[in-house]
């Protein structure tokens, strides 16, 4: 297996040129892949696909969708989680997204979970999903590690709780104990912003409703531990200076990844007092190498491979990325590295 900043080897395929538009992936403890898409046109909608160990692809051509669960206005799945609960894995993932101008939904309001059921499609009030809130801006992102008992949440705080922020670090992530954000009991919660949904071949006509629902209030909760990741680039490793594609948290250190289409992919950790101990490293694949047509994942005239999320698994490092050819279109796969010290 060839490490983040080396030339690709076969040993670090893990699933490629699955045809699917993944924004978001994980792997549960059985090996099963999961992909969350944004459905187009429907983009009110995200499906999350699961794709058994036994079917994983490693091939050159593009290979199927396998299983699928819907999830409505889920927003922009940048953080999605996958837990080995004892009744079945269970999707954690964001909720309560707006439509924006452009009907793109964004501006996540909870994070949501619910037991992976293949053929389903829930909406956000839908009783078999449990939700989670604390107050936040813009959207809430969530990762996992079970092993450590631990759950975190990226946010950026709202304006009245920002006092002593650092500059340039203003997207946070908080970290709690898993366990006892699931032991927290459900409360009547009020939705600070309103909820604006619907249209055209919706679940709702168009419009802007206030919303009370049941969901377990973090802020219950003492923190494990609060960080502040880098934003804008404007420091002197430039982290975030692209496009911010995720992140993920175990033994103590919080991954992150960047990277668009055509930037390049980058991977950073800190700890959990915010300092960088992984420092910014160059993903070998995410610019042009032979690997793009060795495993067919882009080629020379698309150039066009973009990280799509970033989880640790089974003591590896995993990147998920959507690609693009020419000649068969677009594709997503899950590339596997040596976890860096």
């Amino acid at each position: 297996m060839a490490a983040l900043d080396e030339p690709l080897k076969d040993g670090n395929i893990y699933d490629i040129n699955r045809k699917v538009v993944s924004q978001q992936f994980d792997i549960d403890r059985k090996g099963n892949a999961y992909y969350a898409e944004i459905r187009e046109p429907a983009r009110w909608m995200v499906t999350v696909f699961r794709i058994a160990k036994d079917s994983l692809n490693r091939e050159g051509e593009t290979n199927g969708r396998g299983e699928e669960m819907n999830l409505c206005y889920a927003g922009h799945p940048t953080g999605m989680a996958v837990e080995n609960a004892e009744n079945g894995p269970c999707v954690w993932i964001s909720s309560y997204s707006s439509r924006t101008a452009e009907k793109s939904y964004w501006d996540t309001q909870t994070i949501s979970r619910v037991r992976y059921a293949p053929g389903k499609t829930f909406l956000p009030e839908d009783p078999q999903l449990e939700h989670f809130w604390l107050p936040h801006r813009g959207s809430i992102n969530v990762a996992l590690d079970e092993k450590n008992d631990q759950v975190a949440f990226s946010f950026y705080r709202i304006p009245e709780d920002s006092e002593g922020i650092p500059p340039g670090r203003s997207r946070r992530v908080r970290i709690y104990r898993l366990s006892e954000v699931l032991s927290l009991p459900e409360e009547d919660i009020t939705l600070p912003n309103s909820w604006i949904r619907g249209g055209e071949g919706e679940p709702y006509p168009a419009d802007s409703v206030s919303v009370t629902i049941h969901a377990r209030n973090l802020t219950r909760l003492t923190a494990v531990a609060e960080i502040g990741t880098h934003t804008g680039g404007d420091n002197l490793e430039q982290i975030n200076s692209t496009a911010w594609q995720g992140f993920d948290i175990d033994g103590g250190r919080v991954w992150f990844s960047e990277g668009g289409g055509h930037t390049g992919t980058y991977v950073t950790a800190y700890d959990y007092t915010g300092e960088v101990v992984f420092h910014r490293t160059l993903a070998a694949v995410s610019v042009e190498c032979d690997a793009w047509e060795q495993y067919r994942l882009t080629d020379s005239e698309k150039r066009c491979i973009e990280n799509e999320g970033i989880r640790i698994w089974n003591g590896s490092l995993c990147l998920g990325f959507f690609s693009i050819r020419a000649d068969t279109g677009s594709r997503s796969g899950i590339l596997r590295y040596p976890l860096p010290n």
